[in-house]
């Protein structure tokens, strides 16, 4: 009985952090990218220069900003600090393929043998009507997601060739998403009730789109001295308002919705600024002497009157450290936090980059802060292959 009071307990302080208490699968609200949690636990819509797959989650517009092969990992565990629970984890694996302005997201093998994205709430034991024990077995929920975006400008383009609609690709962009979630649910009970409930399954869906302009695009002078990008996008959340079914029971459960919104800006200083710091040796490792980043969104999920939204802070030095600082803010629930984290990029000719980032981020009920880590590994293979003389 353990077990169940704290899923329940689990549930009802998410439900709390995102105001939603009357939906069911919510661990599909919990962001998979440490990146964009730390700009807030909702951020992530307009941030392209993400191309960790996990970052998909926010946007599946963004597929089409991303180049060759990429490998994303994340691992959360909840209430790490309460003594007595130790096997509680959200994990997501993804990986995406790039090329063209044309990407798409597949699920990678996670936990409990599912794809995608799976929130472990480890051995749960099931008692029957009368408190007798009658086993236990393994509590987890799924969502494993499956996205398409395309940059349609950099597609048109690309096939017709026009030197001045490559300009303009190169000032402006248009990308669009559609992602298809297959969520699995296998909780062993149904919320204020200690029937045993058998496996929910469902999908959901939804669409994005982001909007990219490069004011320094436009004047060849400024782009020499500084990169400035600003983006906005929106996102709709299961716009369809699918249900969660169970096949041996009438009861249906909604599955959250809602609507993202976002506005975000980098501005980048590159080494060709400083022609004193042109070395072939830094020039192997980075192209930016320093680049900000700053970032805004909101959500609105059930209806318009339950927001949250997220803000923060990026400083990179070199392409190869950052540091990041955000806020995330729930009116409703009354909840405002901090996000801290750090980034460490290792990025060699845009061939071949790993990196790791870890964030710190408003934890509520029982802990009052998390950690959350995630792990980018990508490659562009053809150009390694060049590269190497194979």
């Amino acid at each position: 009985m353990k077990k169940n009071v704290l899923i329940l307990f689990f549930i009802l302080i998410i439900s709390k952090l995102f105001c939603v208490g009357q939906f069911a699968c919510i661990f599909t609200l919990l962001n998979p990218s440490a990146t964009d949690v730390c700009f807030g636990n909702d951020s992530g819509a307009a941030n392209i220069w993400n191309t960790n797959p996990l970052s998909v989650w926010s946007n599946p517009a963004k597929l089409g900003y991303h180049k060759s092969f990429a490998f994303g990992y994340s691992h959360d565990p909840w209430f790490e600090d309460v003594h007595g629970i130790d096997d509680m984890y959200l994990r997501s694996s993804y990986v995406s393929f790039g090329w063209n302005g044309i990407g798409i997201l597949l699920p990678a093998l996670c936990s409990n043998g599912r794809l995608g994205t799976c929130m472990d709430y480890g051995k749960q034991e099931m008692y029957d009507a009368n408190g007798n024990y009658i086993g236990s077995f393994s509590a987890y929920e799924s969502d494993t997601k499956f996205a398409i975006g395309i940059n349609t400008l950099e597609i048109i383009s690309n096939l017709i060739k026009n030197r001045q609609l490559t300009f303009l690709q190169n000032c402006v962009e248009l990308s669009l998403g559609y992602n298809y979630d297959i969520i699995y649910s296998k909780l062993g009970y149904h919320l204020g009730s200690s029937t045993p409930k058998v496996e929910g399954k469902s999908f959901s869906t939804g669409i994005g789109g982001i909007f990219r302009l490069s004011l320094s695009k436009f004047f060849e002078d400024f782009d020499n001295l500084f990169v400035l990008d600003l983006t906005c996008g929106v996102y709709l959340l299961n716009p369809s308002k699918t249900e969660i079914k169970y096949p041996d029971e009438t009861q249906k459960d909604p599955l959250p919705w809602g609507t993202r919104s976002a506005f975000s800006g980098k501005l980048s200083v590159p080494l060709s600024t400083f022609t004193i710091l042109e070395y072939d040796i830094i020039q192997l490792f980075c192209e930016n002497i320093f680049s900000f980043m700053f970032s805004f969104d909101e959500s609105k999920l059930e209806t318009n009157e339950s927001k949250t939204n997220g803000y923060g802070f990026e400083y990179t030095f070199f392409d190869i450290l950052s540091i990041r600082n955000g806020s995330y803010e729930d009116k409703d629930g009354e909840i405002i936090g901090d996000c801290l984290g750090f980034c460490l990029n290792f990025d060699y000719k845009k061939k071949i980059q790993i990196q790791y980032n870890f964030t710190k981020f408003p934890g509520g009920g029982m802990q009052e802060t998390q950690n959350k880590w995630d792990i980018l590994f990508r490659t562009d293979f053809a150009a390694l292959y060049k590269m190497l003389n194979l």
